[in-house]
């Protein structure tokens, strides 16, 4: 008898496991995709020189912007297992405390960044559909910036780090748009 309710409380857990990992999976999913969404909308129909015009103040452009997601989600590809899109190179421009990108400036152009951010998202949003995607799993050692102990943890902090970012893209498309002479569509 006793091991027979022991099976069944295992079932149960296991089961309410499922369940919070659908969920933290479709969470994770829907933050990822409005995400994706917002940096599309920001760098749609911008060209590079437009992309590094910088507003008045310390704020950075939108290629650092875009660049600075892309080395950050590159981290979350590599605590899943995933190979990064970016390299030293990319980390040393566009990492935290990188100098600000102005126009006279070497970067990255802004179709590369937008094919390596596609990138991306797409390998994280394949693995936040997989059933067995686990968030309690420690977050692996060794990474360019590690936030949180477990990947859940570390992946909540990642995007909501990327969405503070994504939302910084519209006074800078704003800023290009007027300097096309096309004001805000």
């Amino acid at each position: 008898m006793n091991h027979e309710r022991d099976e069944a409380y295992k079932a149960k857990v296991g089961y309410r496991n499922l369940v919070e990992t659908i969920g933290l999976s479709r969470i994770f999913g829907l933050m990822l995709g409005r995400n994706q969404s917002a940096i599309e909308a920001g760098y749609d129909g911008i060209e590079q020189s437009d992309s590094v015009l910088q507003l008045p103040g310390r704020s950075n452009c939108m290629n650092w912007i875009l660049g600075h997601i892309a080395v950050y989600r590159d981290v979350m590809l590599m605590s899943i297992g995933k190979k990064p899109y970016v390299g030293k190179r990319e980390l040393t421009l566009y990492g935290y405390g990188s100098d600000p990108i102005y126009e006279d400036s070497a970067c990255v152009d802004i179709s590369r960044l937008a094919e390596v951010l596609d990138g991306g998202h797409a390998i994280l949003s394949e693995w936040l559909s997989l059933v067995g995607a686990d968030f309690n799993v420690e977050a692996p050692h060794g990474l360019y910036v590690r936030k949180g102990d477990t990947i859940g943890e570390h992946l909540a902090h990642l995007m909501a780090h990327e969405a503070i970012h994504a939302g910084e893209l519209g006074s800078l498309r704003e800023l290009a748009l007027v300097r096309m002479g096309k004001g805000w569509k």
